[in-house]
């Protein structure tokens, strides 16, 4: 859906939006008056969650009620989504939506909620930073060019935990008109684990992947975000070295479809401080995380805006088994 649809969409929701707000007036007026429930669909510990946990305690002073994590993974990050799509849109429930949750999870499976009318999006926050890895099964691979030409002798393998956060890849395939062959897998740690031990070829590198390079387990050949990781900025990214590509791992953030205009508003409101506060920053900083504070109606044309080129690549690679 084109951002035109997506805000035709929105507006003929307004009836039911206004008349839940008009039965629930005083409610709003009052809101919050008991913990709010910060829902994602990550594992603890995870990047994710060092976004979630820095946003919930910062928002927790903002609207002076408990804002509690609830981690809830499983079904490929879409277990989250759907606890917040089903949620009451009274504004005690709300969190992360992932990107792949709106975009990559329709074109890969069923779903229990509607990516873009189940939702009332808040904004986002971040972006996780992706970066190409490789390990002992490619000893002599020392740049993005080296590698591409070793992937023209021989099929190298990629891995991820979904095709989301694999974008590059696929486009790399197409670009340097090489092939690769994709290995879907549950834990990043595990993917890390498998390029380290010489298993896989390569992986969508994130956080966990900055003490292995440290270390001398894994190189990095190119950051595949927009932008050169801090930790390591003498490695470009796959466009500063001639590859039009940036996989966009955007954090955002929505509550159940329904919410009363001025819950919403001071929720987004909570929110977009919390991105923009010097100690939520520096913790995901510290995690390799981009801040990228971007309001609701900024992110709402942005992820329209990265979808095409997201829903292209898996198409193109074969990894699209539904129309979302």
């Amino acid at each position: 859906m084109h951002r035109r649809g997506l805000l035709g969409a929105l507006a003929l929701s307004t009836p039911a939006i206004t008349g839940a707000f008009a039965q629930g007036g005083a409610h709003a007026e009052r809101w919050p008056t008991r913990e709010i429930q910060l829902v994602t669909g990550f594992g603890p510990g995870g990047g994710t969650d060092v976004v979630a946990r820095a946003i919930a305690a910062h928002m927790e002073k903002t609207l002076g009620v408990p804002v509690v994590v609830r981690n809830t993974p499983g079904a490929g990050g879409t277990l989250g989504p759907t606890r917040i799509a089903q949620a009451k849109p009274d504004g005690y429930t709300f969190g992360l939506v992932g990107f792949s949750a709106l975009v990559v999870a329709p074109m890969t499976m069923d779903l229990s909620y509607r990516p873009w009318e189940s939702f009332d999006f808040l904004g986002i926050t971040s972006e996780l930073r992706i970066a190409i890895p490789v390990g002992p099964s490619l000893p002599q691979v020392r740049t993005i060019a080296d590698f591409i030409a070793e992937a023209q002798r021989r099929p190298l393998t990629f891995a991820s935990t979904n095709p989301g956060s694999a974008v590059s890849f696929f486009d790399l395939q197409r670009l340097a008109g090489i092939q690769m062959t994709y290995v879907q897998i549950p834990s990043i740690t595990e993917a890390a684990s498998q390029v380290a031990g010489g298993h896989i070829d390569t992986y969508s590198g994130t956080a966990e992947m900055i003490g292995l390079v440290k270390g001398g387990n894994l190189r990095m050949l190119a950051s595949a975000s927009l932008d050169r990781w801090p930790e390591f900025p003498e490695v470009p990214t796959l466009i500063e070295q001639g590859y039009e590509t940036a996989t966009r791992q955007l954090i955002i953030w929505a509550g159940p479809a329904g919410l009363p205009p001025p819950v919403r508003e001071r929720l987004a409101s909570a929110l977009m401080a919390a991105a923009a506060d010097p100690e939520v920053i520096a913790r995901q900083n510290v995690a390799s995380i981009a801040p990228r504070p971007v309001p609701r109606e900024q992110a709402m044309a942005l992820m329209q805006e990265v979808r095409p080129g997201v829903e292209a690549a898996l198409v193109a690679a074969g990894q699209a088994r539904k129309r979302g």
